[in-house]
């Protein structure tokens, strides 16, 4: 037994020896990365030349990448033997903009985070969010996500979450469920979300169809059939497809009227333009 522990203990002092002496860090790539330099980024983990690669917290220090740069989505840090540590970034897509005022809107992803709090008007070229307010997310958090002095109960300044808090929560469900079946579906051309009514979410097609969906029961079945409803009503008409009870009885009532009658009033006054007469 005393040769065995003897044994065990060369062997144990072999390997410490061997990670002090090798797999010393000797270089530091990074991939996956476009908005920002390998510099910036490998300046942010912390990791230095000559530490040994397995000494490094990755977990910690992905987190800590992360935190910093609000553009990127998801962050590995990968020892590869035997010298070097690689920095595997992906860099968030835009996705949605939610538009919190005449004068900011809030840039998020498609994975849901808040990427850039911008001023001014939102551009068009992505889908918009109206009736709800996230210029109080801090740029790089997650809405959907509550903190940790609510979530765990044992936090020493514990607290009940608040009502935006909560309504972020759901306004993110929200979005999620429609972005998902509006991609399963190869739905386009929606001009803004409507997550004012929790119990009927509305999209603005082409500016000129007012989709109410109700619910998010059903969602890709609802979207699939206000395609063969558009398609079939035609390029002249504008005015809203009701969807809201879809899921009870397999149809969609629609009804013409003026864009002003059914638009967001924020979007109309801001960002809608008449293509043509309004009839």
């Amino acid at each position: 037994m005393g040769y065995v522990a003897f044994l065990v203990l060369v062997l144990t002092g072999a390997a410490i020896l061997c990670l002090a002496m090798f797999f010393r860090t000797k270089e530091i790539v990074v991939t996956g990365n476009d908005r920002y330099t390998a510099e910036e980024l490998i300046s942010a983990s912390g990791i230095q030349l000559e530490q040994n690669i397995f000494t490094v917290d990755r977990g910690r220090t992905a987190a800590q990448i992360k935190s910093v740069f609000s553009y990127l989505e998801e962050v590995q840090v990968v020892p590869v033997m035997p010298t070097t540590m690689e920095i595997r970034v992906v860099e968030s897509i835009p996705q949605l903009m939610v538009v919190n005022s005449a004068e900011s809107y809030s840039l998020l992803s498609t994975g849901g985070r808040v990427i850039e709090q911008c001023l001014g008007m939102a551009g068009e070229e992505l889908p918009l969010v109206v009736g709800t307010d996230f210029s109080w997310c801090a740029q790089g958090a997650y809405p959907e996500e509550l903190p940790p002095e609510v979530t765990n109960r044992r936090h020493k300044e514990h607290r009940d979450a608040t009502e935006r808090e909560l309504e972020a929560v759901r306004v993110m469900q929200t979005l999620r469920y429609v972005t998902a079946s509006a991609e399963a579906t190869g739905f386009s051309g929606i001009n803004y979300i409507d997550v004012s009514d929790d119990l009927c979410t509305s999209l603005l097609w082409d500016k000129r169809v007012l989709l109410r969906l109700g619910t998010e029961l059903e969602l890709d079945r609802k979207l699939t059939f206000a395609k063969a409803v558009l398609e079939e009503l035609g390029e002249d008409f504008t005015g809203t497809i009701d969807l809201s009870v879809f899921s009870k009885n397999s149809r969609a009532y629609t009804r013409e009227q003026k864009a002003e009658e059914f638009m967001d009033p924020f979007y109309l006054e801001h960002y809608y333009k008449y293509s043509w007469s309004p009839v």
